[in-house]
């Protein structure tokens, strides 16, 4: 179950460090509180969760598949 967690993270990592990327590349302009958000933040924020992505998909090749049945022992 650990390794199934692992690579949905990852997953999810990766899609929103795509989405700072294609943010990036285009020239999209995000206001938060009537201020315009940085370009160099959406750089950082992608360079960070691509660092993520890539740490949960090694762990998850580091970690063995296997599934946990609770058994009870009478």
């Amino acid at each position: 179950m650990q390794k199934i967690a692992l690579i949905t993270s990852g997953i999810v990592f990766g899609l929103l460090a795509l989405s700072h990327a294609i943010r990036w590349l285009s020239p999209v302009e995000i206001l938060v509180n009537g201020q315009i958000l940085p370009f160099i933040t959406s750089l950082s924020s992608g360079i960070i969760l691509a660092l993520l992505s890539i740490w949960m998909f090694l762990a998850a090749r580091k970690t063995k598949f296997s599934i946990n049945k609770n058994k009870e022992d009478n």
